[in-house]
């Protein structure tokens, strides 16, 4: 409504990661790092870019070991695009690629990513890193995946990076990259993205980026039954594109060959297998080319589509950007990968097309094919330059461009487009995605809005999709328009090469491809494209077409030249008020300066126009109108805007399905409190709450104690509609959230107009829930009414201080949405606008602290002051690092105050004043570092010796433990050790081994003799190899070297196994029966225990192993259901050795049974192997855990020891344990 003001809502608890590492952001604020920089001028003479990019270098070059990577490439005839890559010490941060935009004059025009600063604060000693310490690394995240069942591994990569965790900490970490699938089916192709800290081997991220069509796969071809195509004519290979494959043929003394390698594209026939395929397929056409090979899963030839398809996108990238897809490496497609199954990919250059199973046909569609080779353009392979699109809004933007290149695929082959993605392959349904209105699938979004964490990348490519499809369909005013396929493709394929970074976001993405529009231009009048006038089409024309487009879906962008009309607006249900946001030459015109300007407003509903600056508009009914607004300039000139808006009559509606067992039995706001009873929805708006503006409403809101689920997790909501427009957004306006059995508490504070009324609703629900509006299975939803009234009391300030080392923290616990600006004075002459700041004094001494908060009429409402003491700490220390004749020495473990100053002295004559350096001596010999810092509070140093021209030496040796029958231990020690490369020729090599038990051993002659020991009882031994040896006699004449291994052993009997207790929920779904290979079926009627501790299932390591897992329902209709089975396979009471997250060695079945969103078939079946080095006998008897765990997607990890009515772990299903035999030969 008019003259509504904003609502707030504040929360009252705070969490922070503070972390050394900081981003500075360069979008839309180019200037930011270099505000005197004058484009114009500079040592360069004209060349400004150059000037820009040297203070860009500049800039990073003050923070420690910072440094920068250029790469320039051409934009168009005049634009050019700069790829930065930042290091730290000459190693690069991941994933932190800047690109810089400057234009026809060399100016900068935009930046894109982040400038990555400070990182030897979080990273204050860089130890040299080994290839060997790489590889091991890389081995040890590829042996947690080797014991599941046979697998492939293959294209295996280990790099240095420094790597920028979710939490803004840098950290020196080993990039990690490998493919693997199961050797035989149920087949699981992964591409594994992984790092690894380097100082404390934590993994820190690892995740599957293999890029698939949806879920982790894809759809068919043309040719199947869902959509039938004539057969390839060998002469339509004239017509451009071809209209049928094209082949290599090669004769020898029998026969004519044809191979799929031709075209730029090599086709392979995996065979429904997964071992590598090297070799192009071929077959013998000595009498016709004609390859009837081989009709599969109701498809003709996925063989001879593909190969098509593959050609067809390739050309297509060709004609339209002026190289092929992957520059000068051609595509490599694999068809028939798999046995049935439901994927297509791209992986490392060459793409992967599964048969399909029970969502797809072969999945080899002109669409589909397109899509994964588009991925590799994404990616840039064959590049100098590869980026990787694979997290958050950036790989949603890599899906949807991957689903354009689609679209753009059969416009270059037919002129047309059905603006489906995945149509002709998907069984279930018309198609898999949309353009026109992403929504029509049930899961994509279209609007910016939508999109939060838990949205997929298939179904956040709707958003960009949407954009794309209206810049190409749009008509536009009194002109035709220049845009199809090819041209809105030309542009987003140039966005991508030119200025889409690993970490772009739907914003800045979309700024992008409007700055690209040049590169359109261009071809626009290549191809005689031009306005009706005869003129050609601008740059700047056509920015404004894309900036229309991207509001379609809810991004805001600005040309800022020209003129660009744009409405917004103020609503509450059916009534609006529209704003008007028109721009001339990026300059806001308004009411008091738009004296001969005309506007006329249409607003989609049929009723007459308005010719008012802001109109207000009440619409008669809901439903959803394309409102208009044309800005007619004083020259003439217009511009019309067009959104789509929907209009809402009343609340959206909500409701638990099912509501007996879960719901709210009373609702508490303040003193106001409401009992109720079970009901789908209730609404209590009538009743209305009266709230001081400002003031804490107390919220609590409690669940009936259902004798079913009282002891059940439950998920609690209360969304508040605080700008009263009538909807609920799904984040902005969530008020509260939390997990309990019993009972939500919490406390909101709103600030708005008084004497306004806002609605509440408030839920309780067994599953999470993303939206205030529609169904949820298990729950109740109840609605109330806040009204806000005036509140003149002052704000009650909640201020508390605590003295860090070196700073002062500020905690401001204020709840009070009235507060708009904080105002800070530190006695100093320093001041800060944050609300819980930090602050570093200079010096000791008491400070007065004074502290305004003022609301949104900029009027002070409260005050806070306080005599602070802030006391300094000064403490010198450091560890030097050494490498020959360098020494390399930082101050990252000293405490020193701001202000200091700092000395080193190395000992040898020379100093220095730079925190972080090295130093290397001319001569051998012991010298001693001293570090001096000083403070107007006081001066401390400390001292270091290095000794430079002397070698460590550590004898390397393990040991592996095993416990005899008779109660004693054998000890192997395994002796690795090599000889030293200061070893003289005959070395005199004496070993002294000490066992800890009294016992001795001395050997002579090598340096890596293994030993074994046999300790005669349980206890801890300090067991020892010493070796020494000596040296040359040019070497400190031969003196003799001694080095120490010490070793504790903790040696243990053997403990009864016991396993975790496990609790699952079967309210709704249990686990009937299940069966393994003949024996069976078992069910233990939902009892508690082992189900078969007299019966054991009999498992096989030789051969693979059948399942088939039944469930059963309190109703009718079968849910989709995850399946987990892991087996304790070394008999230590644990599943995955304690560590089931990462470590899955112990995981053998990950099963989902879904038919479509949350339905499924009611059960799973399969086989699996056992790896047969996890076994240490010939029969090994242990435990074997079933988890069925339901959900509307596929669940990567369950935990074995989950109590499914805990928050920590809730869910619903059965939890089932059996008794095992597994013959291991």
């Amino acid at each position: 409504m008019q003259g509504l003001k904003s609502l707030c809502v504040l929360a009252s608890a705070i969490s922070m990661y503070c972390h050394g590492a900081e981003r500075v952001s360069l979008f839309n604020d180019t200037q930011k790092i270099a505000p005197t920089l004058q484009q114009k001028q500079s040592t360069f003479g004209d060349d400004s870019n150059q000037n820009y990019l040297l203070t860009l270098k500049t800039f990073a070059a003050q923070y420690t070991g910072h440094t920068l990577t250029f790469h320039q490439s051409q934009v168009g005839q005049t634009k050019q695009s700069h790829t930065i890559t930042q290091k730290y010490q000459n190693i690069p941060i991941w994933n932190h690629d800047l690109v810089v935009l400057t234009d026809e004059n060399g100016a900068v025009e935009q930046v894109y990513g982040d400038l990555i600063i400070n990182v030897a604060k979080d990273i204050p000693t860089l130890a040299p890193v080994s290839e060997a310490q790489l590889s091991a690394t890389l081995d040890s995240v590829i042996s947690q995946f080797t014991s599941e069942r046979p697998r492939i591994f293959r294209r295996s990569s280990a790099e240095e990076v420094i790597y920028i965790d979710a939490h803004g900490k840098a950290r020196h970490a080993a990039k990690l990259t490998f493919f693997t699938d199961f050797k035989s089916g149920p087949f699981k192709p992964q591409r594994i993205l992984a790092f690894v800290d380097l100082i404390t081997n934590e993994l820190i991220s690892q995740s599957d980026v293999l890029q698939r069509v949806v879920y982790e796969g894809g759809s068919g071809p043309s040719g199947n039954d869902k959509v039938s195509r004539p057969d390839y004519q060998q002469e339509d290979y004239v017509s451009y594109p071809p209209k049928t494959f094209v082949v290599a043929m090669e004769t020898d003394a029998q026969q004519t060959n044809c191979l799929f390698d031709a075209k730029n594209v090599e086709t392979r026939n995996y065979n429904h297998g997964t071992a590598q395929v090297n070799m192009p397929y071929s077959y013998n056409c000595s009498d016709s080319t004609r390859n009837d090979y081989k009709e599969y899963h109701g498809a003709r030839s996925a063989l001879n589509d593909a190969h098509h398809h593959g050609q067809t996108a390739s050309l297509m990238f060709e004609a339209y950007l002026g190289h092929k897809p992957y520059f000068n490496k051609k595509i490599i497609q694999n068809v028939h990968y798999g046995l049935n199954m439901d994927q297509a990919f791209y992986e490392n250059g060459e793409v992967y097309f599964g048969d399909g199973d029970y969502l797809f046909y072969p999945m080899v569609s002109l669409d589909v094919v397109a899509h994964e080779i588009a991925h590799g353009f994404t990616e840039e392979y064959g590049s100098n330059t590869p980026k990787s699109m694979l997290t958050g809004q950036a790989r949603a933007i890599n899906e949807a461009f991957s689903d354009m290149a689609g679209e753009a695929a059969e416009f270059f082959y037919s002129g047309a487009n059905d603006w489906k993605s995945n149509h002709e392959t998907f069984r279930l349904d018309d198609a898999l995605r949309y353009f026109k209105t992403p929504t029509l699938d049930g899961n994509s979004i279209d609007h910016v809005e939508d999109y939060d964490d838990s949205v997929t990348s298939h179904h956040g490519a709707g958003v960009f999709n949407k954009a794309f499809y209206y810049l190409t369909t749009a008509d536009l005013d009194n002109e035709t328009s220049p845009w199809n396929t090819k041209y809105a493709f030309i542009l987003f394929a140039n966005a991508n090469k030119n200025c889409w970074t690993s970490n772009s976001t739907y914003l800045t993405g979309a700024d992008c491809v409007m700055r690209q529009t040049h590169t359109v231009t261009d071809q626009l009048t290549q191809d005689g494209v031009k306005k009706q006038d005869g003129s050609n089409w601008q740059a700047t024309d056509l920015q404004n077409h894309v900036r229309k487009a991207f509001a379609q879906v809810g991004i805001g962008l600005k040309v800022d030249r020209g003129l660009e009309s744009e409405l917004g607006f103020d609503r509450q249900f059916l009534a609006f008020d529209f704003k008007n946001l028109t721009r001339r030459d990026g300059q806001q015109v308004s009411a008091s300066n738009s004296e001969g300007w005309q506007w006329q407003w249409n607003f989609g509903d049929g009723s007459a126009q308005s010719s008012a600056f802001e109109p207000t508009h009440n619409y008669t009914t809901a439903g959803e109108y394309n409102v208009e607004l044309t800005a007619i300039a004083p020259s003439g000139q217009s511009d019309t805007f067009m959104l789509p808006i929907e209009v809402f009559d009343d609340y959206c509606p909500a409701q638990g399905i099912n509501h007996s067992k879960y719901y709210l039995s009373s609702v508490s706001l303040n003193s106001y409190k409401n009992d109720s009873t079970s009901s789908n929805y209730s609404d209590y708006s009538h009743d209305v709450v009266e709230v001081k503006d400002g003031k804490a409403l107390n919220v609590t809101l409690t669940a009936a104690p259902h004798p079913d689920t009282q002891d059940k997790t439950k998920n609690f909501y209360v969304w508040l509609d605080k700008d009263n427009d009538g909807l609920f957004h799904k984040t902005e306006e969530l008020a509260l959230f939390g997990s309990s059995k019993t009972q939500l508490t919490g406390e909101i504070s709103l600030s708005g107009e008084l004497n306004q009324s806002y609605r509440l609703r408030t839920m309780v629900s067994f599953g999470l829930v993303k939206s205030a509006c529609g169904d949820m299975s298990w729950g109740e939803v109840e609605d109330y009414t806040v009204k806000l009234i005036e509140n003149t009391d002052p704000v009650d300030l909640r201020i508390s201080t605590n003295q860090g080392v070196n700073q002062i923290s500020f905690e401001n616990n204020t709840v009070d949405a009235r507060v708009k600006r904080w105002h800070w004075k530190f006695g100093d002459g320093t001041t800060s606008s944050e609300k819980s700041p930090i602050h570093q004094y200079a010096q000791s001494g008491n400070y007065a602290v004074e502290l305004k908060a003022y609301d949104r009429f900029n009027k002070v409402i409260g005050s806070w002051n306080k005599q602070v003491q802030f006391n300094t700490t000064i403490t010198a220390r450091f560890t030097p690092r050494k490498s020959g004749s360098t020494v390399y020495v930082d101050t990252n473990q000293s405490v020193i105050p701001k202000g200091s100053t700092i000395q080193w002295q190395f000992g040898d004559g020379v100093t220095s004043s730079v925190r972080d350096t090295q130093h290397t001596y001319q001569a051998d010999g012991e010298y001693t570092i001293t570090l001096t810092i000083n403070h107007a509070d006081g001066t401390q140093s400390t001292t270091e010796t290095v000794k430079i021209g002397e070698t460590s030496f550590t004898p390397d040796v393990s040991y592996t433990v095993s416990e005899q029958a008779d109660g004693t231990f054998k000890v192997s020690f395994s002796n690795t050790t090599t000889k030293p490369d200061n070893a003289s020729r005959y070395p005199d090599v004496t070993l002294e081994w000490n066992f800890g038990d009294g016992s001795t051993l001395t050997q002579t002659g090598d340096f890596g003799q293994d030993t074994e020991h046999t300790y005669q009882a349980a206890g801890n031994f300090s067991a020892s190899l010493t070796i020494s040896y000596d040296k040359p006699i040019w070497d400190d004449w031969g003196s003799r070297v001694t080095g120490t291994k010490n070793m504790l052993l903790e040696l243990k009997s053997t403990q009864p196994v016991e396993y975790c207790t496990a609790v699952g929920l079967t309210d709704y779904e249990h686990i009937s029966n299940v069966t393994f290979n003949q024996d069976g079926p078992f069910s233990n009627a939902q009892q508690p225990g082992v189900v078969n501790p007299n019966n054991p299932i009999k498992l096989y390591a030789t051969q693979n192993n059948t399942y088939r897992i039944e469930a059963g329902y309190a109703g009718n209709e079968a849910f989709a259901e995850n399946y987990h089975i892991w087996i304790d396979l070394n008999g230590d009471g644990q599943f995955g050795d304690g560590d089931w997250r990462n470590n899955k060695s112990e995981l053998l079945v990950m099963d989902f049974d879904q038919t479509n969103q949350d339905y499924g078939k009611g059960y799973v079946e399969g086989e699996f192997s056992i790896p047969s080095n996890k076994l240490s006998q010939p029969v090994t008897t242990t435990r074997m855990r079933i988890l069925q765990y339901y959900g509307f997607s596929r669940v990567n990890s369950i935990d074995p020891c989950s109590d499914y009515s805990s928050a920590a772990t809730s869910g619903s299903g059965e939890i089932e344990d059996y008794l095992v035999e597994i013959y291991k030969n």
